[in-house]
């Protein structure tokens, strides 16, 4: 029998990321090596009647927002402004982004929960970080996200795609603080929602893979990376510098990145924008002045409205998680 084993160890796979091997068992072998490569496939959430829990809502003038709590006081959501959304505005608006995204060519995958439990799921960006070999599955701060998690995880095995890994136990981080930047190089923004033992456990996961991982502090108004920092070309960056470190947009110029503007006078959130290949971005039409920056860089802007899902505290950006993008 020893020998037997010793003869069969001829087989074996030294590294399990090795492209050959990954390739053949999981039927491509890079999933996410970079923030702009032209989009191939993209999960989103089409609002739905998980929001007419909304109904029950409370407006808190401390939080300037309609707060929804369960019978134990845990918050379930919350909905920026003090009247009930419209649902049919936002989905409206949501078929606009995605006819727009399937223009494109990408193929558009609707997740949803059967049980219409959780009011933020249109914000799909959150429940997983894509990274060359695969998704690595959050674990969100807060409660109301719970259950997102599971149903992003059920989402993957689906559609195939490889989990490599899930943040676990004290650790929490979220995909909208999470960029993968280029096949050796990922930045993550920790702030309220995200901590440094999720951190540490996202820079393991991709020590994996040979990339190194970039943190960024974020200020406490901010709860992710992507209200601040989005890549839109090979070369070029959609960037706050009102929020940003001095050292962080020092290195995105070292590292050969032109730094766009994003306009101060422009609506929040407008600057949430998602890359559908190199130099083409899907943009918010309230951005006029971002707009106007990026076209002024040779950035092609492709206008939605999307100011009712905004009122849910995220934008084009938070409401997408591409799974593939071509390799650059």
């Amino acid at each position: 029998m020893a020998t037997l084993q010793m003869y069969m160890d001829q087989s074996r796979i030294e590294n399990t990321f090795e492209d050959e091997v990954y390739g053949e068992v999981w039927g491509r072998d890079t999933w996410i090596d970079n923030a702009v490569g032209k989009i191939e496939k993209i999960i989103v959430h089409r609002p739905g009647e998980e929001l007419l829990a909304m109904k029950d809502a409370v407006y808190e003038e401390e939080a300037g927002s309609l707060i929804l709590k369960d019978g134990r006081g845990r918050i379930r959501s919350y909905w920026k402004g003090d009247t009930f959304p419209d649902i049919s505005l936002m989905q409206e608006q949501h078929d606009a982004m995605t006819d727009a995204l399937r223009k494109e060519g990408i193929e558009v995958i609707n997740q949803d929960d059967p049980k219409h439990e959780w009011p933020n799921m249109t914000f799909a960006r959150d429940f997983a970080e894509m990274t060359p070999k695969g998704a690595v599955l959050s674990r969100y701060s807060m409660y109301f996200h719970q259950g997102e998690t599971p149903i992003g995880q059920k989402t993957m095995a689906d559609l195939g795609v490889p989990i490599i890994g899930a943040i676990q136990g004290k650790g929490t981080m979220e995909g909208g603080s999470f960029c993968q930047l280029d096949s050796h190089t990922a930045v993550v923004g920790r702030s309220v929602r995200i901590n440094d033992e999720g951190i540490e456990q996202m820079r393991s996961l991709l020590k994996n893979q040979g990339i190194e991982l970039i943190v960024i502090d974020m200020p406490a108004f901010y709860i992710h990376l992507d209200e601040a920092f989005v890549p839109v070309d090979t070369d070029k960056c959609l960037v706050s510098t009102f929020i940003l470190p001095f050292w962080f947009l020092d290195l995105l110029k070292k590292m050969g990145y032109k730094i766009i503007e994003t306009d101060r006078d422009d609506p929040f959130l407008t600057n949430n924008c998602l890359c559908l290949e190199p130099g083409k971005v899907l943009f918010s039409a309230r951005g006029k002045n971002t707009i106007r920056n990026l076209e002024k860089a040779g950035v092609e802007v492709v206008p939605v409205d999307i100011s009712e899902i905004n009122k849910l505290g995220g934008g084009i950006h938070c409401s997408t998680l591409p799974i593939v993008r071509e390799r650059i």
